[in-house]
């Protein structure tokens, strides 16, 4: 296939790409735990892995992910009554995970987006899909778009993927049927189903349906209709 990954491309592969079509895709996640049996990348890996998908059916390229977002000291508090375990197992101080003071990132977040907006913008792009697979990042994302596209004529969708297909009856969930599915098809190296062999019931930090329900073809059902949705706002976005 073409390449995709605008970073591997050489300029007259850009040049050729963004005037096929004047799309780019921003793959956006952060680094946390995603059970025993899924990479810390997930969120991203996973976002990443779903704008290539966009980018070869509908055209355009892909952006480096940006694995940044919320506050790190919320790691462990985000997995319910887990963190202690979490913590244990990970061979760390509960006490790491304490916020101390005032330790708000969003500011920084929002900056970083706009930032990367200019860069898509000034190349010649006028639509930027900027994907979250950390889910708490999507409301920020669309934040930081609205502010930006106020004063440019990039225009920019923030989106999670799978919430363009909850009428579907596909859910959003933590390191459990989707997300396993996604890096079962996207990443299967990432992704080692053994380590939940004789663990905890549920398995530790997971929300949502049982993990051991995934399969790859579960999330190719959803990409493909994920994809046709964001084409068609791609392509009304572009005329």
């Amino acid at each position: 296939m073409p390449k995709v990954r605008c970073e591997e491309m050489l300029p007259h592969e850009l040049v050729a790409a963004r005037d096929a079509k004047p799309v780019a895709y921003l793959p956006v996640g952060r680094l946390e735990w995603h059970g025993r049996h899924l990479a810390w990348g997930n969120d991203a890996v996973k976002a990443h892995g779903m704008c290539e998908r966009l980018a070869q059916a509908i055209g355009g390229v892909v952006y480096p992910a940006l694995y940044y977002g919320d506050d790190p000291t919320q790691i462990a508090d985000l997995h319910f009554d887990d963190g202690e375990k979490i913590s244990e197992v990970l061979q760390v101080e509960r006490s790491n995970f304490t916020p101390a003071g005032d330790d708000n990132r969003w500011p920084l977040f929002g900056d970083l987006l706009k930032a990367i907006f200019w860069e898509v913008e000034r190349y010649g792009f006028r639509v930027l899909v900027v994907l979250t697979g950390h889910y708490p990042l999507k409301g920020h994302a669309q934040q930081a778009a609205e502010e930006y596209m106020g004063d440019h004529a990039l225009k920019i969708f923030a989106m999670l993927g799978v919430d363009q297909i909850t009428d579907l009856g596909y859910r959003g969930d933590h390191a459990a049927k989707w997300e396993t599915s996604a890096l079962m098809a996207l990443r299967p190296d990432l992704v080692e189903m053994s380590r939940l062999e004789g663990q905890e019931e549920p398995p530790l930090g997971v929300a949502g349906d049982d993990p051991r329900q995934a399969s790859a073809e579960y999330f190719e059902q959803g990409i493909a209709q994920i994809t046709e949705r964001v084409r068609a706002q791609v392509d009304a976005a572009l005329g």
